[in-house]
Parts: structure tokens; sequence; C-alpha cells
């Protein structure tokens, strides 16, 4: 298909408000978690998925058309001019959702400018309420993209990484801790990632941007949407690396907005996991800690939080039996048999 067509999920640059806006709301409309596109610099709603509406509005109330900071008990805080001149290609910014009739929520936004076009009149936000990531509807296959999520220490070397690294970086877990960050991402994208640490470490906020990432595979260079949130003590920072398959890279003057949605609803889930990635915890502590893959860490995470596996298949979209298999692969890489050993592990240290 030619890159400059326009279809129901992919729009070129020069296309008009009013298209953006019909395609906008259709894919927005089977976008399982909340999701909004708006207008810039009037922050007018011009398409919301369902989830969204029922955050904003629980009564139901039309909320496209209407201006974004009518919703919202504080002050603005877009951080729209950070995209100028590609710097980044989105931030992190925490508001208080006004809700008539309820207490006011505290929401984690995740605001994206379109695809490579950082002067765009639009841009996508992710809500994420509550430290809870609202998801609904049972196509879980957006949560099963590859997401590579790890922490870095105040001299930016890797001291901890999922397992999924060894098949995006080509080099085992165990030759990448105690890496250098920036040894991931290839040498012309190195100034834009100090430049995004920079920022993240600044505005102690969330940052993303697209980088070339380094590979010591023979696989052709890979681009990735790549999550910085910053961590105490400075500049030390939690990641979370979502490639990006090559046919979304043909053409980048138009906008997959599906995907780039879907992508970016998985980096702010696993964000949450990526800020408390047992801190403090290594290896030697845990052998096997960083062979676990991000999904294995994030059933992990929720059994350590208290909930049950058939809550943690009910929240994670996967069936029990999918949960189970990833204990067993956990208890298996940890030298443990049961859940019980597996908390007394964890929480020993």
């Amino acid at each position: 298909m030619d890159s400059q067509a326009t279809s129901p999920h992919r729009a070129s640059a020069g296309a008009s408000a009013g298209e953006i806006a019909r395609i906008a709301a259709e894919v927005l409309g089977p976008i399982p978690f909340p999701a909004l596109v708006l207008e810039v610099p009037s922050q007018r709603i011009v398409a919301s998925s369902p989830a969204a509406s029922q955050l904003i509005s629980p009564g139901g109330d039309m909320i496209v058309g209407q201006l974004f900071e009518d919703f919202m008990a504080d002050s603005p805080a877009l951080g729209s001019d950070l995209f100028a001149g590609g710097r980044l290609n989105g931030v992190e910014v925490s508001r208080i959702l006004r809700r008539p009739h309820r207490e006011d929520t505290k929401v984690r936004m995740w605001i994206r400018s379109f695809e490579d076009h950082p002067a765009s009149m639009f841009v996508v936000v992710v809500l994420v309420a509550e430290d809870l990531f609202a998801a609904e509807g049972d196509n879980d296959e957006w949560r099963e993209a590859p997401a590579v999520v790890g922490m870095a220490d105040s001299s930016l070397l890797i001291e901890r990484i999922s397992g999924d690294a060894e098949v995006l970086f080509g080099v085992p877990v165990a030759d990448l801790l105690g890496r250098s960050l920036l040894s991931l991402v290839d040498h012309d994208a190195v100034p834009r990632c100090l430049s995004a640490l920079g920022e993240a470490s600044a505005s102690q906020n969330g940052v993303t941007l697209h980088l070339d990432i380094r590979s010591d595979s023979a696989k052709p260079r890979l681009r990735c949407e790549v999550l910085f949130l910053p961590l105490e003590p400075s500049p030390s920072v939690s990641f979370v690396f979502l490639p990006i398959p090559h046919d979304e890279q043909v053409g980048l003057q138009s906008t997959n907005l599906s995907a780039m949605l879907l992508r970016l609803g998985r980096g702010a889930e696993v964000a949450q996991l990526a800020g408390t990635l047992f801190r403090g915890v290594s290896s030697t502590d845990v052998p096997g800690l960083n062979t676990l893959t991000t999904r294995e860490l994030e059933v992990v995470a929720r059994l350590l939080s208290g909930d049950r596996p058939p809550s943690i298949a009910e929240d994670l979209f996967l069936s029990q039996s999918t949960v189970r298999n990833h204990l067993g692969s956990v208890y298996a890489k940890l030298g443990v048999t049961s859940q019980q050993d597996l908390l007394k592990l964890l929480r020993s240290h």
C-alpha cells in the first residue's frame, strides 16, 4: 500500500483536521483502555475510547467536543512545547480529574505527539487512574506486545533488565548488567537519549521518544519507542523499550494511529511495573531474577501486592492456566516450588 494513502488506521500528514478526527474516532472505538485524541493548543477532545469517556464522565455525558481542561481540577500541564523540534515524542504528566459527586482522582497521562510529526495539531493521551490501569474487553493482544523493562543507576549503568532483552538486543541478560544504558541505543541516537534523560530528571516526569537500538546480533537496525521514568537518587531511571515493527516504519510521514495507541497503552501499563521493579533486590540476593520476562515480572509484582492467581488472570486478561504457567516458569528460574516459597524469598530482601 502506498505510504501516502489514508485508511481507517493510517492518516497522511496532509490529512484535514476533520479527516484526522474521523479516523481517530474509528480507531479509539475498540481501544480497551482510557485514551483520547486532543486538538492543540485548544485541548478540545476530538475522539475518546469508551473507557476514557467512562473515566472522565461516569454519568455518561458526551465529552467529545468539550475542552479537556473543563474536566480538570488543577492547572494545565500538557507539556506539548517539549515536542517542538523533535526533542521528545511524548511526556508523562500528573493531573487531578474533577469528578462531580465523587472524590477527585489523580491521573497520570502519557501524552504523545502523532508519529514523527512533533508539530502536529493533535496529541494522543493515555490515562492511568488511581495507580490502576483500567482496561476492559476480551481482546488482550495488545498486552502481549513485546516490552523490555529495566532500571539503571545514577551512573546510567544497567542494574536490572527483564529476560526479554536477550531477544531484543541479541545479548545474554548477564552481559547487559553493568553496561551503560546508552550502549543499548545507536551511536547517532545517544544525544537525543541524553536530552530525554535530562528532561526526565529535571521534570521528575516520564518522557517518551523514538530511538534506534544497537543490537549485537545480525538483525537489521530496529526502532523502539522508549519510555524513561525518573527514580531517586537522580539521575537513576527505569525504562521500557517497545519495539516498532518494520512495517510501521515505512513512510514515516504517515501515522499508524491504532498501532501507536496500542503500543503506548502497553508502555503505560508496563511503566507502572518499571518504577517498582524489585528496587534494592540484586541478582546476588535472588539468583535468576534477571531471567524473568516482563510478563512474569507483572505476575509476580501482583502476587507480591496480595493478589491471588484468579484475580491476576482477570486483571491481565489472561486465562488462569496461563498465569499458572507463568508462575511455574518463575518457580523454575528462581529455584522455589510454591507461591509461599516465592513470596518468602522476595519479601526477605
